[in-house]
């Protein structure tokens, strides 16, 4: 072999290696990310939970679960529940909102206090929570609630001064399992609104 050939071969091998060790940087780069982005069970997401900090329990439950229920005392006394929104969470305060010609906005005007529940029935575990309801149309906090909800702006983004947001004072959340390893917790969740404190 002359030593062109030999300069070529070791050229080849060179380029063998880099092309060997870029494709296993890239094998692992992929399994990281892949790894970092697959969905996790319900399980190994409340497994994952620092059920210390309350209000994280309950706004990262909320965010996994988009639908909640709540209940209202309705306008003839009987209690009345519905599909819900959790809309963000600022400084400790959780925000929601309504419309104006709502029942439930008249229901809370009325009688200012709401729960509200999540289930996962995969893991048999649930999230309440409650609290006293305080509206406000301030203009920053509902384009936020807008800007959270594809489902509030398709539906009411012509007719924004309609929507009324609401965050709850006085907070009080629950956390229940009957799966195998998860805690029972109870949270008293006070924010910079609390005019009283919480007993």
């Amino acid at each position: 072999m002359n030593r062109e050939q030999t300069r070529c071969f070791t050229v080849q091998k060179v380029l063998l290696v880099v092309m060997g060790i870029l494709l296993v940087f890239v094998s692992v780069w992929s399994y990281i990310t892949e790894q970092e982005h697959r969905d996790v069970t319900n399980l190994e997401f409340f497994q994952s939970l620092d059920y210390e900090d309350g209000l994280d329990v309950v706004v990262r439950t909320l965010d996994r679960f988009p639908l909640q229920y709540a209940a209202t005392l309705g306008q003839d006394g009987d209690p009345q529940i519905r599909p819900i929104e959790f809309k963000f969470e600022t400084d400790g305060v959780l925000y929601f909102d309504t419309v104006e010609f709502y029942t439930s906005y008249e229901e809370m005007k009325a009688h200012p206090y709401i729960q509200i529940c999540v289930c996962d029935p995969e893991t048999r575990t649930y999230l309440r929570l409650g609290g006293r309801v305080n509206f406000t149309k301030d203009e920053d906090i509902v384009s936020r609630c807008f800007a959270e909800s594809p489902i509030l702006t398709e539906q009411f983004g012509e007719a924004r001064d309609m929507v009324v947001a609401y965050y709850l004072t006085e907070v009080r959340a629950e956390f229940r399992s009957f799966s195998r390893g998860l805690p029972q917790m109870r949270y008293t969740l006070p924010n910079p609104y609390d005019t009283q404190e919480v007993q």
